[in-house]
């Protein structure tokens, strides 16, 4: 079943429109990342399902009950029941940790003993039970994160929203606190958007990815389809490292590219211009290699080397362990390549 349904949604600002159209679902348990580059609309769709911004067109269906529709609130704040986590956490620094988590317990009219019961459990769900009593000024960044979540998650919320939870966190930390996001989602079951521009955020943590651009959700999928399989140029550019190469279709299952003719499936199409699409751990250099170009540049990444090859019209990147003169004229094979349209 799905606990989130987002159907048509347009939010305009101003005179443009930062939302158009968007649509997808969230299924219960599920962790969806709404992946995109800085103002694409990502948020303000967040801030639309929290009841924080209304949409001018379209539908928000909460755990099957109507939330908005068509620049209407059908269903408050309170009772769409949402925790939410701030890019800026928002917490209070006047309140120790205890009464940071106890706030949104008093707002529902719990007794002292079962306030006190509930967030015990959750401070021992995040591993941050001996920091109770202390004020948020004193612990670290990433301990405020999991206070933040905490009190996101301590009133047991049908879904809980997450915008940029990790953008202030040290580079060295945010592995340890993604990891403990991905195992409090997976333990509570609690069904998850997680709004980011940090593609390994959205890897690492998403079961279903959709990748945002321009108001516009270009294409939802798993981490490993959005990957190997981008829908549109703009995922297949903005997701990874990729080659992306003008090609001409010139029979069914055949293009031709700057370095020659090509076998590939070109889904039912006989004529016509694409692009050519392939990840640069799909080129290998050898000896026999179909393709010929010229090493342009190389880059030690640790343990292996990035090289940039030479081909008429541009260059494509690809990875090796050995070591290339630039200059030098190499042979290489694509193993796998996939058509886009523009």
């Amino acid at each position: 079943m799905n606990v989130l349904e987002v159907k048509h949604v347009i939010k305009i600002l101003g005179k443009k429109e930062v939302v158009r159209g968007v649509s997808f679902e969230v299924e219960r348990g599920q962790l969806l990342a709404i992946l995109g580059p800085s103002g694409c609309g990502k948020t303000t769709t967040l801030r639309m399902i929290a009841g924080l911004e209304v949409p001018d067109y379209g539908e928000i269906w909460i755990d099957g009950a109507l939330a908005s529709r068509n620049q209407k609130i059908v269903m408050s704040q309170k009772e769409r029941h949402i925790g939410m986590v701030f890019q800026d956490l928002a917490l209070w620094p006047h309140m120790t940790v205890y009464k940071n988590i106890e706030f949104g317990l008093k707002t529902i009219g719990l007794t002292r003993a079962e306030r006190q019961k509930k967030i015990e459990a959750v401070l021992d769900k995040v591993n941050m039970k001996k920091y109770a009593n202390e004020y948020p000024a004193r612990l670290s960044g990433g301990q405020q994160q999991l206070i933040a979540i905490a009190r996101a998650i301590v009133t047991e919320p049908k879904l809980l929203l997450m915008d940029e939870p990790l953008s202030n966190i040290d580079v060295q930390l945010r592995d340890d606190i993604r990891k403990e996001i991905k195992r409090i989602q997976q333990e509570t079951g609690i069904t998850t958007v997680y709004v980011t521009h940090d593609q390994e955020d959205a890897f690492l943590l998403a079961d279903k990815i959709a990748v945002m651009n321009e108001g516009v959700v270009e294409q939802i999928d798993s981490p490993e389809e959005i990957y190997f399989s981008p829908g549109s140029l703009f995922v297949a550019n903005f997701i990874g490292e990729s080659n992306t190469i003008p090609a001409r279709i010139v029979d069914r299952d055949k293009v031709v590219t700057p370095w020659g003719e090509l076998s590939c499936k070109t889904n039912g199409h006989e004529r016509g211009d694409a692009f050519l699409f392939f990840r640069p751990h799909q080129v290998q250099i050898e000896q026999n290699g179909f393709y010929e170009g010229v090493i342009m540049k190389q880059e030690f990444i640790g343990g292996r080397y990035r090289y940039y090859i030479g081909i008429p019209q541009g260059e494509i990147k690809c990875y090796n362990q050995k070591i290339y003169r630039i200059g030098e004229l190499v042979r290489f094979s694509i193993k796998e390549a996939k058509l886009l349209f523009s």
